[in-house]
């Protein structure tokens, strides 16, 4: 099976799910488009192992026109009634930039839909991560007969709004053969937004964790790598670490989140050291946004730390330990890997009811809960006092996120997904069509 990676392709869980997917599927050859780094970063030569091939699409602003390209341009224009319209329209009122803007915007819409048409047509299977429009305008350089698997992340889902924006991705899912997505809410906000009609080709599954990652929290999770991490980062060691969100992303809420617990009683302030994890995301903020984070930070009445630079991963490993105490209240999420490795480490995870996470409470996970941002008023103040008692409560949680998230678990089901599209690759056309 010759399979392909579309749309976000954020390298780290693109690249863990390749390598689960070539030890558990026969004759896959898997090629991935335009991978990226979270920090931003070129990969290596040894990033790109995990693949059999990593390619770069075409790129209008790389086209160069010639004039035969023009002229070319000129006569479809010519042809086309829809097209002539305007273009007569902008004659008449002697608009001449806007006419050979759209002479030459036209040419480069015909030489990229030659170019990339040709790029994606050697593939059986057409998996799209991450579900924004943008990302879903490949679909129609990709033939009928093909099949086509779309993935969910989350925010595609939660936060991409707009009447123009669901238009675009409802023509997509109509195309789709299978949709996958990890809990029974996000299935019913899908259906809710997009139709019950789409129920058919709805399956769930989940990325699932590094196993090799967990052994090595599984190694290193003892008092002592607490301990050494706090000298390191100038951490008093009778104050427990609380870690706010897992990236630079104004999501995470951090400016809120600290400006509530500089709220709290100065003895419970003198009790906890905050850290902030801001070694990617921060790419897609406003370019002020941490610099108004390390004003919050010197402003507060607690002692805090941000981290911007990349963390090789035994020092990654090293943090996801040693927060004791995890804030996981993210606008919306669709149980990111950060958060439930923090539950594999022991950490005492606070999450946001309005996130879907049932599926934790049903598998036994223990976490706290909160239903607004304001209840950590009330919320840390508790944790700290009974820190112990609350910390015996997670001995459960390393078993049950391995067992239930870990890839060996969780690849099961994509397994399930591919056999299934290569299997019935003709019988995924029958979902009543939308009106």
């Amino acid at each position: 099976m010759r399979l392909i990676f579309l749309g976000h392709c954020s390298f780290y869980t693109i690249s863990n799910f390749a390598e689960a997917l070539k030890q558990n599927l026969k004759n896959v050859r898997i090629t991935v488009a335009d991978p990226v780094k979270p920090s931003g970063d070129e990969l290596t030569k040894e990033d790109g192992k995990v693949f059999d091939e990593i390619i770069t699409l075409p790129s209008k602003r790389n086209i160069k026109l010639s004039f035969s390209d023009k002229i070319y341009s000129l006569k479809e224009i010519i042809k086309n009634k829809n097209k002539i319209k305007y273009f007569l329209k902008c004659l008449l009122f002697l608009r001449l930039k806007e006419v050979k803007n759209y002479i030459n915007g036209n040419a480069e819409n015909h030489i990229y839909a030659i170019l990339i048409s040709k790029q994606l047509e050697n593939y059986d299977v057409y998996h799209f991560h991450y579900l924004a429009p943008g990302f879903l305008t490949l679909l129609k350089f990709i033939r009928k007969d093909k099949r086509v698997l779309f993935t969910f992340w989350g925010s595609d889902l939660y936060q991409v709004v707009g009447v123009e924006n669901y238009l675009k991705q409802l023509e997509a899912f109509k195309r789709a053969d299978i949709i996958t997505i990890n809990t029974v809410e996000m299935k019913e906000t899908f259906l809710t937004k997009f139709g019950r009609m789409l129920e058919p080709k709805i399956r769930y599954a989940d990325f699932g964790l590094n196993e090799n990652k967990l052994d090595l929290i599984n190694m290193k999770n003892n008092e002592q790598t607490i301990s050494d991490f706090k000298k390191k980062n100038s951490i008093a060691d009778d104050k427990i670490a609380i870690v706010i969100g897992y990236s630079g992303s104004s999501k995470q809420r951090h400016i809120e989140i600290l400006r509530i617990l500089d709220k709290l009683d100065k003895n419970v302030l003198r009790k906890f050291f905050a850290i902030i994890p801001m070694t990617y995301g921060l790419q897609f903020e406003d370019k002020k946004y941490l610099q108004k984070v390390k004003e919050e930070c010197n402003r507060v009445g607690f002692d805090c730390k941000i981290i911007t630079e990349f963390m090789p991963q035994e020092d990654l490993i090293e943090l996801i330990i040693s927060g004791q105490i995890k804030l996981n209240l993210r606008e919306t999420d669709a149980v990111n890997a950060a958060m439930l490795e923090s539950l594999f480490a022991g950490s005492i995870v606070v999450n946001g009811s309005w996130l879907p996470y049932r599926k934790l409470r049903r598998l036994g996970i223990y976490y706290e809960e909160i239903d607004s941002l304001d209840d950590l008023r009330n919320l840390i103040p508790y944790l700290i006092e009974n820190f112990k008692e609350i910390k015996n409560k997670t001995i459960n949680n390393p078993p049950l996120i391995s067992k239930n998230f870990s890839y060996s678990s969780a690849i099961n089901d994509w397994i399930k997904i591919y056999d299934e599209l290569n299997i019935n690759k003709n019988n995924f056309k029958n979902v009543p069509a939308i009106t």
